[in-house]
Order: C-alpha cells, then sequence, then structure tokens
C-alpha cells in the first residue's frame, strides 16, 4: 500500500481467512505472504530426514533400496522390509528386513545379512526377483507377506506379477508358496495386463474383513519416446487374506491425458482407517517436458469403495539438494502413538533411499 493510504472494509461476512487476510494486510505485505504461504501446506508433515541409503545391505542393495513397509513388534521395536536391487535390473532384486527403536529411527539393523527372499531358480515369473513386500502379521497363524515378482515372462514389458510368501517365525524367514498369487483380470480391463505392490487393511467387522488395494497395469503406451505402463488402483475382498475376491472396477484411475503433464500411473497404495474415515497415500506419476516422475498422492473415502483424490495438491515438498530433491515414491504409513508416520522413497525409484515424515493425527486433513 501506499504510505499515507487509507481503506475501508466494506461490513460482510468474512470467514477466518478472510480475517486472516485483512489482518495481514495491515502487518505489511512480506508477513501476510509468509504467513499464508504456510497456511497453505495441506499436509504439515515434518521431514526427519534420510534414515536409510543404497548399500545399507551390501552389494545386492547398491542401485535401488526401496518400497518400505514398516510392522509395529511386540518388543516395541520396528521391523522393516525392504526391496533392494544390486548392479544389474536383471536377476537382481532381493527383499530384506531391518529393525530399529522407535527411539532412534535413524538407526537400522539388519535381522540377517542374508536377503530374505531372491530371485526364483525356476519359471519366468520370478526369474528376475521379488520387491514391494507388504506384511501382515497374524496370531497363531503364518505371516503373509504378499510381494512383487519380477520375470521374463511378459513380452510387452508389464512383468509385474502379485505373488506371496508365508513365514512359520513372526517374519524371520520366509516361503514362497504362490507366485504369481493374485489372478489378473479379463484382458483389456485395468488390472488385464499385471498385478503388483498392495496394502493390506483388516477390518473384523465385516463379512470379507481382509481388504487389498493393488496395483493394476491394463496396458502400455508410447509417451514422449517412451514406453509407460497405464496403471491404475484395485480393490479385492477377502475372507482369510489368502483368497480374494477381484472388484470390477478400479478404486481409482489416473487422469491420463486429461491434465498436463500427462498422468499415467496411480499406484503403491497405503490405506488407514481413522475416525470413520479411509485415507489413501499413493504414488502419481506424471509425464511432461517439465515434470518426469514421481510425487506422493493422498484420497480419502467414508466407504474404502469410492474416493475422492487431493487432486494437484502437494503432499510433501521437495528439498532442493536431498535424497528427495526431484521424486517421492512409495508411501508407507502406520500409526505411532498420537503421530502419524511416513516412510517414503526418494528420487528415482529409490536410488538414493528411504526417508521419514511425521505429523500429529489430529492434524491430518
Amino acid at each position: 500500500m501506499l504510505a499515507g493510504a487509507t481503506f475501508r472494509i466494506p461490513y460482510l461476512y468474512m470467514n477466518a481467512s478472510c480475517v486472516r487476510i485483512a489482518a495481514c494486510l495491515w502487518a505489511g505485505l512480506g508477513i501476510c505472504l509468509s504467513a499464508l504461504a504456510k497456511e497453505e501446506a495441506f499436509q504439515p508433515w515434518q521431514k526427519k530426514g534420510r534414515i536409510m541409503s543404497p548399500g545399507f545391505a551390501g552389494e545386492k542393495s547398491s542401485s535401488i533400496l526401496s518400497a518400505p513397509c514398516v510392522v509395529k513388534l511386540k518388543n516395541g521395536k520396528l521391523r522393516m522390509y525392504f526391496w533392494t536391487v544390486g548392479k544389474s535390473w536383471s536377476k537382481g532384486h532381493h527383499v530384506y528386513a531391518a529393525e530399529a527403536s522407535p527411539k532412534n529411527p535413524k538407526k537400522w539393523k539388519l535381522i540377517g545379512e542374508k536377503p530374505l527372499l531372491s530371485p526364483a531358480l525356476k519359471g519366468n515369473v520370478g526369474d528376475n526377483g521379488p520387491s514391494f513386500p507388504w506384511v501382515s502379521p497374524r496370531e497363531k497363524a503364518p505371516w503373509l507377506m504378499y510381494f512383487v515378482s519380477w520375470g521374463s515372462w511378459a513380452k510387452t514389458g508389464l512383468s509385474n506379477r502379485t505373488s506371496l510368501a508365508l513365514s512359520e517365525d513372526e517374519g524371520i524367514t520366509w516361503k514362497v508358496t504362490n507366485e504369481p498369487h493374485l489372478p489378473l483380470g479379463p484382458k483389456g480391463t485395468f488390472d488385464g495386463g499385471m498385478t503388483g505392490s498392495i496394502c493390506i487393511l483388516r477390518e473384523p467387522d465385516k463379512k470379507e474383513p481382509w481388504r487389498m488395494w493393488y496395483t493394476a497395469g491394463e496396458r502400455y503406451i508410447m509417451l514422449l519416446g517412451q514406453q509407460r505402463g497405464i496403471v491404475h488402483v484395485g480393490l479385492a475382498t477377502s475372507r482369510d487374506g489368502l483368497s480374494w475376491r477381484r472388484h470390477e472396477k478400479p478404486a481409482l484411475s489416473p487422469r491420463l491425458d486429461k491434465v498436463a503433464p500427462f498422468e499415467a500411473v496411480v499406484s503403491k497404495p497405503c490405506v488407514l482407517k481413522l475416525n470413520g474415515t479411509y485415507h489413501m497415500w499413493l504414488s502419481v506419476y506424471q509425464m511432461g517436458e517439465n515434470r518426469n516422475g514421481y510425487r506422493l498422492g493422498y484420497a480419502r473415502s467414508k466407504d474404502g469403495l469410492t474416493w475422492e483424490r487431493a487432486l494437484d495438491k502437494e503432499i510433501l515438498p521437495l528439498t532442493p539438494g536431498a535424497f528427495d530433491s526431484a521424486h517421492q515414491s512409495y508411501p508407507n504409513v502406520i500409526e505411532m502413538g498420537d503421530e502419524l508416520w511416513m516412510f517414503y522413497v526418494g528420487n528415482s525409484f529409490g536410488s538414493t533411499g528411504i526417508g521419514l515424515a511425521t505429523m500429529k493425527k489430529k492434524e491430518l486433513k
């Protein structure tokens, strides 16, 4: 405003935001912009930095360390299952696990030097190896690990299939039982090309208490000179966590050319139910001249079936010069007391490792 100028605010209905803006006009333009920028954070996650880097599990993790799935153990520790890739993507995929105290979530120790899962020695479904683990502990029953198999079976490039391993010793050792486990949908449907990473939520009061949201590949297209999968989020339900009933329509789909950059992928969901509302964090892949890669997305639902996305909202800002300076993906959100902890991946699918962000549950929008 010009020095000495005066103005009058008409008497009208003003919500809290209007009142704050009016106050800012008196306080000075610089202060106003700073306050509004801070207020506009969609979800107030507090970054804690990188907690695990490539190479943590030795040579087999030298290129990629990614896709965390964190389980809270009875002894109070956290156990993180994660995907690694060594020097070669061919037959180079493995799954490891490490533990840490919640008091020091940057200090992890491998539960064993050897990988929990490695490339299959037979067949062409998992011959390139496992990735994207999701572990569901069970009482008085084997633990379940759903994971993604990379194989040489597919000619189109959509080579992922959702597979299953069981553990008889509470997640220390694993045996692959079904590779693949989830069947593909009918040809031409949203999951007719591949199935991938998953998350599971158990609701004991439901007829089918196991609910699985899964990455579902439809087809490949050529975009900006590259092959890119068109990928959705599907839903399946189960009575026992083993036999699944596929829902015919996807829970979420990419917006494709309805937005710019082109949105090709919504994937790797993580769902929590808090105070009667389902919250989903996911990975969104866009391709364009100025933006090419994954960022975090968010959606909410009252029934877990119909979802409302927070479109074009920044879930977590990038940090210049940090491990997540360009990309963020593969979120895994857990409840920790009155907080939410989000483990997520940085640049280029995990080539820079895994980070942590936290926020108060009461601040979740």
